[in-house]
């Protein structure tokens, strides 16, 4: 594979951008993206943005129905829980009552959850400003009252004013409103001697802490700034600091990352950080290439071929990363790879000056692993590739001329078409998408036009406007809720302008909101209506009074049905600034986009 070379990008893209054209729907990407991810013992899983969850290894996720919505997953080891609205339900192992109060299904029916999460035999759920766990409590992971194994969700002494719970082998750690990190259990890295484990401990130094992850052996917080401190064992130097058999009781900050940092990932002897420039770094154990670092990997090691990564988990002895564009990749040893030896060979990640290996000695291969990213087999950008390259080929003939494309490379390396007269275009299978292109618009030079998402916004947007569907949003700050400049609500409005209005199929699946530059945030939808409302040709957002009935109805006024949501969520640093709205929607399982740009104010 050539290098890349990027000084021939403004002339594809100047072809590229100006195209608008309708998509058959046999083209259009699948309606499900990938916004959350947990990596367990021996198992992986995955929620959408529709709902959809999909898991890999064992034990297998039970069938749900079609109506069946999650919004988060958790798995822990041998089990896992749902988060679907408030409800939770979990399946798989249960030798210590951590599916709950079951039936068929294992429901949890007395908890009304707002997070989840799963330890190694127990599971907690964030209750409003409490914890609530079930499952295991021999190692004092359910708190002062309970040394049992316990089917009903019972209230963690200790735990209270929490903004966010963890849960790990052995342990459970809570984010208190104030900053504090408090943890119960044996398993949380602070109990020494003869400490009871059961009674909670406040992590000492801690007072600006926004997330906590542990996973078996020691945790780590993240904090204000983006800064991560951690303590517990260091045997792997997971702590990111020498690696020592002394374990750290006293919090260490971790240093030397390449930005900010905006989450935070525990395995077993590692540690991964999500920076806010979409690259991923790990540290600790390396034995299984769950440093996702090919072959190298010593120190702090930055993933390769990651850098729009979304969110992140880490497990026993593999990590996983949701990208942008709602595609999953892992690394290290673990389920979610087809069987086999040595399948990292020939590889490529844009911008990565090798392909990475084990490419022919099996002496360092890991079975059913890899030693850099590798897509999830279903959350892989196959469909979207598929989407962008047939509307690049419709917006430019005279590139891409009508005909069957060669298809070349099914092993899922590269995405690979090729047409007449030497023009190629081409998505990597593996690591953050890209769209290629290379041919004689490029001197036969691999030239990268950049993120596969980017290219799917367009086509996606394009569809809409074929379509007729117009969107309006109002976002604000309700000040009201004492949450400061957290509380983002965004109401916004959708209609067609098709004879028939919106069609039957219609369904909002994610809201974000984006600023200059290219920053944006997920706002999840709370509410979604349709109802008949009084428009005008310029506004139907519900302030079209209701003709006088003994009036003729003015020009361009009508009734007709309106899609009206409501999406909220804890987004900081958007106030008063003018962004652009991106509401993304499945029609028959479809994918489409559309976008508009308001001034976001305040509420009280």
């Amino acid at each position: 594979m050539m290098p890349i070379r990027l000084h021939a990008l403004p002339l594809l893209r100047k072809l590229l951008l100006p195209a608008a054209l309708a998509l058959p729907a046999a083209l259009l990407p699948s309606a499900s993206a990938a916004t959350t991810v947990s990596m367990g013992y021996d198992q992986g899983c995955s929620a959408a943005d529709t709902g959809q969850v999909t898991c890999w290894g064992s034990p297998p996720l039970p069938a749900l129905g079609p109506d069946y919505r999650a919004k988060d997953v958790r798995v822990g080891r041998d089990f896992g829980c749902l988060l679907a609205g408030n409800t939770v339900r979990c399946w798989g192992n249960n030798d210590f009552q951590q599916l709950g109060k079951t039936t068929a299904w294992g429901a949890i029916a007395d908890v009304y959850a707002t997070q989840i999460a799963t330890g190694a035999t127990h599971a907690c759920a964030l209750v409003f400003t409490y914890i609530q766990c079930w499952g295991d409590a021999s190692q004092g992971q359910l708190g002062p009252a309970y040394m049992v194994p316990t089917a009903q969700a019972v209230q963690v002494e200790g735990l209270s004013r929490v903004k966010h719970v963890a849960a790990g082998n052995g342990s459970t750690c809570a984010v208190q409103q104030a900053g504090t990190v408090v943890c119960v259990g044996a398993g949380s890295g602070l109990v020494e001697g003869s400490m009871d484990p059961r009674l909670p401990r406040t992590v000492p130094g801690i007072t600006d802490a926004q997330e906590v992850a542990l996973f078996d052996g020691h945790a780590c917080v993240l904090r204000t700034g983006g800064k991560i401190s951690c303590w517990g064992s260091n045997l792997h130097g997971e702590l990111g600091v020498p690696a020592s058999s002394t374990r750290v009781v006293l919090p260490v900050e971790v240093t030397g990352l390449a930005a900010a940092a905006k989450a935070v990932a525990v395995g077993y002897g590692y540690t991964c950080a999500l920076l806010v420039n979409g690259s991923v770094s790990c540290w600790g154990n390396n034995a299984n290439g769950q440093l996702g670092a090919g072959l190298g990997g010593a120190g702090a090691s930055q993933v390769t071929g990651i850098t729009d990564a979304t969110a992140i988990s880490a497990g026993k002895s593999a990590a996983c990363a949701v990208l942008q564009g709602g595609y999953v990749n892992c690394w290290g040893e673990g389920a979610g790879w087809s069987p086999g030896i040595c399948r990292v060979p020939g590889r490529l990640y844009p911008g990565v000056p090798a392909s990475w290996g084990p490419i022919i000695e099996p002496a360092v291969c890991h079975s059913q692993g890899s030693a850099a990213p590798m897509a999830v087999k279903g959350l892989g950008p196959e469909q979207d590739a598929t989407l962008v390259m047939d509307w690049a080929a419709k917006a430019m003939p005279q590139l891409f001329p009508t005909g069957p494309a060669t298809v070349r490379d099914p092993a899922d390396k590269l995405y690979l078409r090729e047409y007449p007269g030497g023009h190629q275009l081409a998505v990597n299978g593996h690591g953050s998408a890209r769209l290629l292109y290379q041919g004689p618009q490029s001197d036969g030079k691999l030239l990268d036009l950049g993120g596969l998402p980017h290219w799917v916004d367009q086509a996606t947007q394009d569809l809409a406007a074929q379509s007729g569907i117009q969107f309006r949003a109002a976002p604000y700050y309700n000040l009201g809720l004492n949450t400061g400049l957290c509380n983002l609500i965004v109401i916004y409005w959708v209609r067609s302008t098709h004879p028939g209005g919106l069609p039957a199929g219609f369904a909002p699946t994610s809201l974000r909101v984006e600023k200059e530059g290219g920053v944006s945030a997920e706002v999840p939808i709370r509410d979604r209506y349709v109802f008949p409302t009084w428009t005008s040709e310029t506004d139907w957002s519900g302030n079209v009074p209701q003709p006088d009935p003994l009036q003729p109805i003015p020009p361009g006024v009508k009734q007709e049905p309106v899609h009206r949501g409501v999406a909220d969520g804890c987004v900081t640093g958007f106030y008063g600034l003018t962004v652009d709205v991106i509401l993304t929607y499945t029609i028959d399982g479809k994918k489409g986009q559309v976008r508009t740009r308001a001034q976001i104010g305040a509420a009280s």
